[in-house]
């Protein structure tokens, strides 16, 4: 669910509107904001809660008043609804990693959640760096792991890969990353061990 907080003019208080929506129930809101002012054209979303951190950054330029701009708004709605915390974080990820336009590149992103992978706790670059030895996507022999530059391997997988690190884990599209890995993640989500070896520590 997204809960938009709508205003017109200079005032900031304005209305809640929780998504999706039925037309009636934007009609009460639209009510409320003539009473503010009947400046239609100063109609802005100043905000929005979700399940899905930071989505609102891509809606709040949406120009509220144009045709179809609500559908798609509650088509977005939409899509968060009934993800799992793990989906939120890969739409979260995505939407960063991505050239996000207009509400049709969310919506995009939002159907495609599948093409994308969620590396679990690896919000960093050294993070992303000791899971990607520790699974063995970039072997090292074990004598030689204490004095690796972690966050320099991160650093340059990432160069090399995109994507983008959210509070839950990095994420990327699931094209760009070798197969190896996609398989080592899809495991861990079907709640296998990541190859038997312990994470963290390093």
């Amino acid at each position: 669910m997204i809960t938009l907080h709508l205003t017109r003019s200079d005032d900031y208080e304005g209305v809640y509107l929780p998504l999706p929506s039925t037309p009636a129930e934007i009609g009460e809101a639209w009510a409320y904001l003539d009473s503010i002012s009947d400046d239609v054209d100063s109609t802005r979303i100043v905000g929005a809660i979700s399940n899905v951190w930071g989505i609102g950054q891509y809606l709040e330029n949406a120009n509220v008043t144009g045709s179809g701009q609500f559908e798609n708004l509650n088509r977005i709605a939409e899509l968060t609804l009934g993800l799992d915390r793990g989906q939120c974080r890969i739409f979260e990820g995505a939407l960063h990693a991505e050239s996000v336009n207009s509400l049709d590149d969310v919506i995009a992103i939002g159907e495609r959640l599948g093409h994308y992978l969620l590396i679990p706790e690896a919000s960093t670059d050294r993070e992303l760096g000791v899971y990607l030895v520790e699974t063995g996507v970039m072997p090292f022999d074990e004598g030689v792991q204490p004095y690796l530059d972690y966050t320099k391997i991160g650093i340059e997988y990432y160069a090399n890969h995109g994507g983008a690190y959210t509070a839950g884990g990095y994420v990327l599209r699931r094209d760009s990353a070798e197969q190896e890995l996609q398989d080592i993640v899809d495991a861990h989500q079907d709640g296998q061990p990541l190859g038997g070896m312990k994470m963290g520590g390093m």
